[in-house]
């Protein structure tokens, strides 16, 4: 009887003894993989001894892509979310808003997607592409009117390209398992300043505009520096903020309980800092609250950095072809409103479809065309009054920036800012 108890407990030993080798194993295979991506991406420049300046705008798109589809796709769409709530936080950008009719219950679901298409469709196609060319010109087209007559002022729009650029820092910073290295926020501060420039945007307000700078790197932390300025002076609780608050947030989540919009808002405010959270009339977490949102991203963290294999199938963030049928593009929903959703059994009866109904939402189809389920032409993209409208302007910009495109290292000597 005691042979047999000992030979059981020398058994158990055993499996034990190989599950904690099995586990270890696979920890140390996690640690080998999960940097391998970050050191492909910084090895032409620190190992291969090129200067930063020398990354071209295909560099730097391919580095994004890799960040934002492979590395930090979470980070990535809620620093878009994240620097579109905080637009309304500027006030001369909420009155705007709220002066075209377009920050409403009936409208602001569609604005909303259709900023973020536009977006994604700028910052997932190269710069030389025509969907990056056409997203750009049609952003163009609609800040056109506004920008002439003064109610967007180049300081609000350098502000929208900052903060979309130090969204992505702070929530990687904040929220993932590892930093950005110098090499990827070089390559993020490439793509914003193109896109800056190919919005017509002065950089004439960060310091080292005339002389111009080093490096994407340097461009970046002087954008990321001037845009936290420019929040401190200018954001201020207005009407015109907590109602763009209202309707972004609040309207919504219309359909759910208070107790979840309350959470919502408190949740929001938990991911902004105290002028931009103040600004917006957002109420902090509470004790328990922020507890359990720390945990969590400490979790995460401590998962994905030691446990989670790296992601080998991108998360695209727009379809790369459009619909056989309609020629447009579709896109995958984003709220509770299906905008630009194919109808499909899956769409509109699969687990998902079947959890939006029970929230309240709408599934593809529904309401006939409301919802455009046949897709999104870049060149009409945008509020009804201006569907289609300004073909002729567009196409005369995306010539403009088609010519910029030729230009294939942005630093290679420094230059100053758009004039």
């Amino acid at each position: 009887m005691l042979d047999k108890f000992n030979l059981e407990r020398k058994s158990c030993v055993i499996y034990i003894s190989i599950a904690m080798t099995a586990f270890m194993g696979y920890m140390i295979l996690v640690r080998i993989l999960r940097y391998k991506r970050m050191v492909h991406i910084s090895a032409a420049f620190v190992h291969g001894g090129r200067e930063l300046s020398s990354m071209t705008t295909d560099e730097a798109h391919e580095i994004i892509s890799q960040l934002q589809e492979l590395e930090f796709p979470y980070a990535f769409g809620k620093a878009r979310k994240i620097a579109l709530l905080k637009a309304g936080a500027i006030p001369s950008m909420s009155k705007l808003f709220a002066v075209t009719g377009q920050n409403n219950k009936k409208n602001a679901g569609k604005r909303a997607v259709d900023t973020e298409i536009l977006l994604r469709e700028a910052q997932s196609k190269p710069r030389d592409s025509d969907r990056y060319m056409r997203a750009v010109a049609r952003m163009n087209y609609l800040h056109a009117r506004y920008r002439k007559a003064n109610k967007i002022t180049d300081d609000d729009l350098l502000h929208t390209l900052g903060d979309g650029l130090f969204e992505i820092v702070n929530i990687v910073g904040r929220e993932e398992w590892r930093d950005l290295t110098d090499v990827e926020l070089c390559a993020l501060g490439i793509f914003h300043k193109n896109l800056g420039e190919d919005m017509g945007i002065p950089f004439h307000n960060l310091p080292s505009s005339e002389e111009g700078w080093e490096n994407g790197l340097d461009f970046a932390t002087e954008l990321q520096n001037w845009t936290l300025r420019y929040e401190k002076e200018v954001a201020k609780p207005t009407a015109t903020n907590d109602q763009y608050v209202r309707v972004y947030v609040d309207s919504a989540l219309s359909s759910l309980p208070n107790f979840v919009r309350s959470a919502v808002r408190q949740m929001l405010g938990a991911s902004l800092d105290d002028v931009m959270r103040t600004s917006l009339q957002l109420e902090s977490p509470g004790l328990i609250l922020s507890t359990l949102l720390r945990s969590i991203q400490e979790v995460r963290k401590l998962f994905l950095r030691h446990l989670a294999l790296p992601r080998i199938e991108a998360i695209k963030l727009v379809n790369e072809t459009p619909n056989a049928n309609t020629g447009l593009y579709g896109f995958g929903r984003k709220t509770l409103q299906p905008w630009y959703m194919e109808p499909s059994f899956q769409s509109s009866w699969g687990p998902g479809a079947m959890l939006v109904r029970a929230l309240g939402g709408k599934v593809p189809g529904s309401r006939g065309d409301r919802y455009h389920p046949q897709g999104y032409n870049l060149m009409t993209i945008g509020p009804e009054p201006q569907k289609e409208k300004g073909e002729e302007d567009m196409l005369s910009d995306i010539e403009v920036i088609r010519a910029r495109t030729m230009t294939s290292c942005p630093f290679s000597q420094a230059k100053g800012g758009f004039m």
